[in-house]
Order: C-alpha cells, then structure tokens, then sequence
C-alpha cells in the first residue's frame, strides 16, 4: 500500500534498550519508564572504582578498544636526576671516609714514632743514670784520675762524659770499667772498656795513672778523644742536633762540661812540688756531685734533665 505508514517502533516498558549505545554494549539504563510514554532523561550513574581509573565494567571494554587505558597510578622506579644524586653523595661519602681513614693511619704512625723517640730517650738517660750512680763510690779508691770528668775534642770543641764505674754482679769481684758518652752524627754513642793502670804504677790503685784519654784535650775529630783506648761504640740515641751538658760542683754550682774539662787538665799536668809527701792532686780536682744534660733534637724540641751523683 503506498500510503502504508511504516510500523512504529514500540518501546516495552522496563525492558533494557540494546540499540541506543553503539558497538552492541549493554546499559542498565532504561529507555522508557513502567507505566510511561515518554523518554526520561539520561542519567549519569556513578563510577564505581576500578582498575581502569573509575570506568564501570560494562565501558571497560569500549575504553581498551577505542584507546589505551592510562593508570593512575605512578610507574616505579627512580628517575636519571634521582639516580646522579645518589651517586654524588655516595662519592662524596667515600672521599669523607677515605679522609678520616687517611688521618687516623697519620696520627697512628705520629703516636707510634713519638712512643719509639721516647722509649728510646728513656733507656738513654737510664743507662746514663745507672753509669753516674755507679761512678760514685770509685772516689773511695782515691785514684789520681777522677771518677766523672769531662773532655773536649774536635775543632767545635765538643765535650765527652767519662766515668770510671764498678762492673760486675754481686757474687763477682768488682773491677773497674770505662765509660764515656759523646755525641757524633747527629746521634749519641756510649763507649765501654775495661780500666786498667798503666805500666810502672805497680798496679795499687792509690798510685794508677790516668788512662788515655782521660783528663786530657785533643783526639780525633767528631769526639774521639777516648777512642785510643780501644772503647766499644754503641748508638743510644738518635736524631740529635745538640747535647749539653753542665756539671754541679759544690760551692761553684753548676759549670759547663768545656769548663770542667779545662779544670781538670789544669789540676791533672805534672807540676813540680816542693814536698815530695804532699797529697795527690786528685784531691784538689773539682768533685762533680751532680749532671745537668740538655738534648736538643733535630726538629727542635729539648728534653732537659738532672741526674744526681752522690748516694
């Protein structure tokens, strides 16, 4: 029929539209409310949350075929600048390690070096207290040569300690020993030998000669002055620049070593005497009672101390 009007399409009441979203995708959406003629108004529902940003499951497919779904969530990881931070502090770390390292193996290898210095120092001045307290009872021998004196040698006039001291233990027989402290090479040497008086004294301790070296000026230059009497050099200490030393005589006080050296070699020389019985002239010698040493180091420090004599 040409005037046939085409049939109306008729919406069900309470029925789910399938036509009105493309793509075939179905909304709970009703197109026509029960019991009404007419068209209600679309309505947003609200999104439910989700994994693809709030899309509700019935979009969830139209979303991944028209577009690639973006997360809202941040990506893991740390980013380049992140990443040369981190390296920076960790360097910075190493070289503040590498520093502390570095001064705590200086200061130990100060600490232990200045330990050796003062070990060192302290078994010098040991010896040399042990040589002096054992000097002293040798005055009771009256001998004609000091038990403590002084000479000077070389061409700056360096000044040498040497003593006559006991030797032996307690069960031995004490005998008589030389010793002599100097200082050459920038460090201090201790000679040792055995005393003996010269020929012709008839070997009385009251009438022994003086041994070489002893009370007398010259010798090799460097402080040699009892190296002829075939004394056995050993370094005490090292790294010396000056050693000085003063002797305490009683009612003078106290009188450089080159003093005392010229004093004794005065009082030593042979001189002629009127009274073939006058006293020896080591009476009249100066008595040294006690010993001032100075050392003066290579890097400037000085280490002082006063070793006394008598008992």
């Amino acid at each position: 029929m040409a005037g046939a009007r085409a049939p109306r399409l008729r919406l069900l009441a309470g029925r789910v539209d399938d036509d009105l979203r493309g793509g075939g995708v179905r909304h709970p959406e009703r197109a026509v409310p029960a019991h009404r003629g007419q068209r209600v108004p679309h309505r947003r529902s609200a999104r439910a949350p989700g994994p693809t940003g709030g899309l509700r499951d019935d979009h969830r497919e139209v979303a991944v075929k028209g577009r690639r779904v973006r997360s809202g969530r941040r990506a893991a990881g740390f980013t380049l600048i992140e990443l040369l931070i981190a390296a920076a502090l960790l360097a910075v770390l190493a070289v503040l390690s590498w520093r502390g390292l570095d001064a705590v193996l200086a200061s130990r290898k100060q600490i232990v070096s200045a330990s050796d210095e003062l070990r060192a120092l302290m078994v010098a001045f040991s010896q040399l207290d042990e040589d002096l307290r054992r000097s002293w009872p040798v005055r009771l021998l009256k001998l004609q040569t000091p038990s403590i004196g002084f000479t000077v040698s070389g061409e700056q006039a360096v000044a040498t300690l040497e003593l006559l001291r006991e030797s032996g233990g307690a069960t031995e027989a004490t005998q008589l020993q030389r010793v002599a402290w100097r200082l050459r090479d920038g460090r201090i040497e201790r000679g040792f030998g055995a005393w003996s008086a010269l020929p012709g004294a008839g070997g009385t301790p009251g009438a022994a000669a003086a041994p070489t070296g002893f009370g007398a000026t010259g010798g090799q230059p460097g402080g040699d002055a009892a190296g002829a009497g075939g004394l056995i050099w050993q370094p005490v200490l090292v790294g010396v620049a000056s050693l000085q030393m003063q002797g305490w005589v009683t009612g003078q006080g106290w009188i450089a070593a080159e003093a005392l050296a010229g004093q004794l070699r005065g009082g030593m020389d042979p001189q002629p005497t009127a009274n073939p019985t006058a006293p020896a002239a080591a009476n009249a010698l100066p008595r040294v009672t006690g010993l001032l040493v100075r050392v003066i180091r290579t890097d400037g420090r000085v280490m002082q101390r006063i070793f006394p004599v008598t008992d």
